[in-house]
């Protein structure tokens, strides 16, 4: 019970995860964030813990347990260790912060028991040129938002107070965006070219999608499944035509891109065509666009057609088989028939032949 009250306030924080990598992946940038978990109460899990990742990566753990900044990355060298402190030494110190942060959420709030949980992103963005897109923050307390900031396009700087704590003054706003445009945001764009520089072959990788039109009876119906399968980045642009047109989206089911597992995504998207339907000429087209694809991939199928064709082209294949089984059989009962023959044939003169030796003994 408690894991699923834990999960349930994690739920919109990992929404916003998703939406991040999912734009970066689409534009061709490349993003660094620290996802980090604070929570008060017992509970089996450590009271602080935060994932670096790089795109939609992991590259990096740290927890108030072992104190330790651990790299996690597809390309570790002896060279990290000096990286690896100064990742324990930032890490520790947002530790220290969300730890007095949360204490001071907790006597705002009047909360005496229970298990409650404070959450951060944070991190930048560069875009595919190298040049820096935006540098935020954002906290949240028992899946409630409550205040974040966002220096974004080096042109402005945006912060919202929330409701759970008393917002900053003027004078407090002008030095949090000195601090992010003079500080945080060299530090972490530093760091974000580094780490894509060392995990570049896997990061910076284009695999392209294999498509397939799948067709499968459900309950007399038809199932027709569009399934990209594959590909890396996770961005995909997925559409199942009908005679050239988009299916509108809740016709469809699916839609949700999941890991494969190694290192690369899936997705699908189906509709379920009625018998009716199935005896209209209808063309059903699944079409991918994806950042590795000069061009568009699509595959298409045309029902009513299809299984006519199928049908016209099945019955002379079973006639023909027919006639060359018949074929078969007649020519190995003359084989078989022939060679009963022989054996007979074989026996008389068998017999014949010891009937005579017999003769010739008896006269002898």
């Amino acid at each position: 019970m408690l894991h699923f009250k834990i999960m349930g306030k994690l739920s919109i924080f990992l929404f916003v995860l998703s939406f991040y990598t999912i734009v970066n992946a689409g534009s061709g940038s490349h993003s660094l964030w620290a996802l980090a978990t604070y929570i008060i109460g017992e509970t089996p899990f450590p009271e602080f813990t935060v994932v670096l990742m790089l795109d939609d990566v992991q590259i990096g753990y740290y927890d108030s347990n072992m104190k330790l900044s651990v790299y996690r990355g597809y390309h570790i060298t002896d060279k990290m260790n000096d990286e690896a402190q100064d990742g324990t030494y930032v890490l520790g110190t947002m530790y220290h912060h969300m730890k007095e942060r949360s204490f001071r959420l907790k006597h705002h709030l009047n909360l005496t028991e229970g298990v409650h949980v404070q959450q951060r992103i944070g991190g930048c963005e560069i875009l595919h040129n190298g040049e820096p897109a935006l540098i935020m923050t954002k906290n949240s307390f028992n899946g409630i938002f409550a205040d974040y900031a966002v220096y974004y396009n080096m042109t402005h700087f945006t912060y919202d107070s929330g409701q759970l704590l008393l917002g900053y003054n003027w004078m407090r706003q002008a030095t949090e965006r000195t601090l992010y445009a003079n500080v945080w945001l060299p530090i972490c764009i530093n760091t974000l070219k580094k780490c894509l520089n060392r995990e570049k072959n896997f990061v910076m990788r284009r695999v392209p999608p294999r498509l397939r039109l799948i067709k499968k009876e459900v309950s007399g119906d038809l199932q027709v499944i569009c399934l990209a399968f594959g590909f890396y980045p996770r961005h995909i642009n997925l559409t199942l035509l009908r005679d050239g047109h988009p299916v509108a989206e809740q016709e469809l089911t699916g839609g949700e891109v999941l890991p494969s597992g190694d290192g690369t995504y899936q997705l699908r998207k189906s509709i379920y065509v009625s018998t009716e339907e199935l005896r209209e000429k209808h063309n059903y087209t699944c079409t991918a666009s994806h950042l590795s694809l000069n061009n568009k991939l699509d595959v298409s199928w045309e029902s009513g057609a299809a299984r006519v064709h199928l049908f016209i082209l099945s019955a002379p294949l079973v006639m023909a088989l027919i006639v060359i089984l018949f074929c078969i059989l007649i020519c190995l009962a003359r084989r078989i028939r022939a060679a009963s023959q022989n054996l007979q044939l074989a026996s008389v003169d068998a017999l014949e032949a010891d009937e005579r030796n017999l003769s010739s003994d008896s006269e002898i």
